[in-house]
Parts: structure tokens; C-alpha cells; sequence
């Protein structure tokens, strides 16, 4: 039962670092390298610059992403996902998963804003994705299991 309960006390500390709408987008928008932030609001139209300025805030506080300004005028800032952020893009990869199985079950949600088709291609990657996770996980574990 204690075991049941610290791994929910682990969930919700999570989600209180990355929860909400936008900050999982974020980290999309960073996946592939350092952003300036205009392109990371160019990325994601419908956030408002208030709210987009909240959450990089809160995001490099919690230690996902690290912002660097250059002391160049105009000003440049620019943001990145740090060791702790990267390791979120395999979470990422997991959720799409569900989403897929989701999207593609007769019990999909109102209010999507658009059809999502699902390519057989992009699955399969992330089937595999998904594989090398799993073993990833199982190797850790296996090293905290057998200390030497």
C-alpha cells in the first residue's frame, strides 16, 4: 500500500513541473534544438504572449529548459531543453503512443479540433522508439537491482 501511495506522490510532483496545456508543447517545440523566443510563439500561435512568458518562466525554474541572453541590442534570448527537459521527449514519444490508440478506438473525446489519421510509418517509429525505451528502463533497472 505505502508503495501504491509514493508512486502517486511521484505523479503529481511530476505533473506539477510539467501539467498544463502548454508546457508539454514547449518541450515539442524544443526537441530539436535551441529556440529564439519568437519562434517557439511562431510554433505555437495560440498561446498568448503572457502565457507563453509564464510557462518559460515556470519551466526554467523547475530546471527544464535554460535561457541564455545575449547582451547584443536588440536583445536575443534564447531557450533549450536541459538534461532534465530531454528526458522528457521519451514521455513525449509514450503519450503519442496512447494518443494513437486513443485516436483510433470508437471512444475518441468532443472537441478535437480536427481528424487525426494515423501514419502507419510515424507508428511503427514510434513502436520502435517505444522498444528502445523499454529496454533502456529494464538496463537501469537491472544495474540498481545488482549494485557491482
Amino acid at each position: 500500500m505505502a508503495k501504491n501511495k509514493d508512486f502517486w506522490r511521484w505523479i503529481e510532483a511530476a505533473l506539477n513541473v510539467i501539467g498544463g496545456k502548454w508546457k508539454l508543447l514547449i518541450v515539442i517545440a524544443l526537441m530539436n534544438g535551441t529556440q529564439r523566443y519568437s519562434e517557439i510563439s511562431h510554433r505555437l500561435p495560440a498561446i498568448s504572449e503572457r502565457m507563453l512568458v509564464k510557462q518559460l518562466r515556470e519551466m526554467e525554474h523547475d530546471g527544464i529548459i535554460t535561457r541564455t541572453v545575449y547582451a547584443v541590442v536588440p536583445a536575443k534570448v534564447e531557450y533549450s531543453l536541459t538534461q532534465s527537459g530531454e528526458k522528457l521527449i521519451p514521455v513525449l514519444k509514450i503519450l503519442g503512443i496512447w494518443s494513437i490508440i486513443y485516436l483510433g478506438s470508437d471512444v475518441v473525446g468532443e472537441g478535437l479540433s480536427e481528424p487525426v489519421e494515423v501514419d502507419p510509418a510515424k507508428l511503427s517509429q514510434l513502436l520502435e522508439d517505444l522498444d528502445g525505451i523499454l529496454k533502456d528502463v529494464d538496463k537501469k533497472l537491472k544495474r540498481k537491482g545488482n549494485p557491482g
